[in-house]
């Protein structure tokens, strides 16, 4: 499968309004502006391994979708202190029960626990990269990973492909892999 087949496929997913190559100088504008966000919506510091993922692969593509396309199977985003101690993490929907009676958690959201008796100084959020099933080598993609981005990229995105600025139910997300 080529390049336009693989969005072709992304956008026959029912969760997935459209899908968009992301490349030359656009590309850089945004790729610039997301690596500029490093700091969290709550002031602490923003690492984003799932951006440094992104930028290792060669094609890119912006995917406006619903909250059901590819629900993550695994953490996307973790609070660790400075020496690497995960102190939080989202819990994905699949792995609430693993976490739901567990006393050493507090749980900040529905979907997000903390650990209060871990370390504590110097916190940063974290964000990795979210493996996608939808894709992969059968349609020639390798390692293909989302990213969802910051809300000034999303609005970038969006502008550029004239989407909604408004529409709740539309997330923007962008898919990166290896072509094959």
């Amino acid at each position: 499968m080529g390049l336009e087949e693989i969005i072709a496929k992304l956008c026959c997913e029912e969760s997935v309004k459209a899908a968009f190559l992301l490349e030359g100088e656009f590309y850089s504008e945004v790729i610039d502006e997301e690596s500029s966000v490093v700091e969290s919506s709550m002031g602490m510091p923003l690492i984003n391994r799932a951006l440094e993922e992104v930028i290792k692969r060669e094609t890119a593509v912006c995917i406006f979708c619903s909250s059901t396309f590819e629900v993550p199977t695994d953490h996307v985003m973790l609070m660790e202190d400075k020496c690497g101690n995960v102190v939080g993490h989202d819990v994905p929907p699949c792995m609430i029960n693993d976490f739901k009676d567990n006393p050493e958690i507090f749980w900040l959201s529905d979907d997000f626990a903390i650990y209060p008796d871990r370390t504590k100084n110097d916190i940063m959020f974290v964000l990795l990269p979210h493996k996608v099933r939808s894709i992969g080598e059968k349609e020639g993609a390798r390692d293909p990973i989302l990213l969802y981005p910051a809300t000034t990229t999303d609005i970038m995105l969006r502008k550029h492909f004239r989407m909604s600025l408004d529409d709740p139910r539309i997330a923007t997300a962008i898919l990166a892999f290896n072509a094959i």
